[in-house]
């Protein structure tokens, strides 16, 4: 099933950036990675924005984060919601919470347990991931930008 971007890609673009600083703007781009068989059985992959996706296909989030303000900012979080079309693949360098409880509750993936109906418990895997949160404790000058990226799956 093909998801058209006017209503899917929108609800994946909407980085719900909880910011602790006014000063600190988000912006997301997404993007879907494109594998084109090339002569002699090689393969090329391409980048390409996200404007229509099919289930399986693997997507690149990038948030980046702009201080637009007039001094320095410290001490903030970026907070990524992850749309249900989505499932959480992999970040780039691993330092994120997520939350599988739809943002109530924050933790390193394998620390987290999922409760099933009859008392027990399962450890969190990727599928369950509902939210990924950066927390940024370092200096972030005036007009300076960073980013954060992280993969996922079309469900």
């Amino acid at each position: 099933m093909l998801l058209r971007t006017a209503l899917a890609l929108t609800a994946m673009l909407m980085p719900g950036a909880a910011l602790a600083s006014s000063d600190v703007m988000t912006r997301a781009s997404i993007f879907v990675e494109r594998i084109a068989p090339q002569a002699g059985g090689a393969r090329r992959i391409r980048l390409e924005p996200a404007r229509q996706v099919s289930p399986g296909e693997r997507l690149i989030y990038v948030v980046e984060y702009r201080n637009t303000g007039n001094r320095p900012v410290q001490g903030f979080t970026v907070t990524n919601p992850l749309p249900r079309t989505v499932r959480l693949d992999e970040t780039v360098d691993g330092s994120e919470l997520v939350s599988i409880d739809g943002g109530r509750t924050w933790g390193a993936l394998p620390e987290l347990r999922v409760p099933l109906g009859n008392g027990g418990w399962r450890p969190a895997n990727p599928e369950d991931v509902t939210h990924l949160r950066w927390r940024v404790g370092d200096t972030l000058m005036q007009g300076e930008s960073r980013r954060v990226t992280f993969r996922a799956i079309v469900r």
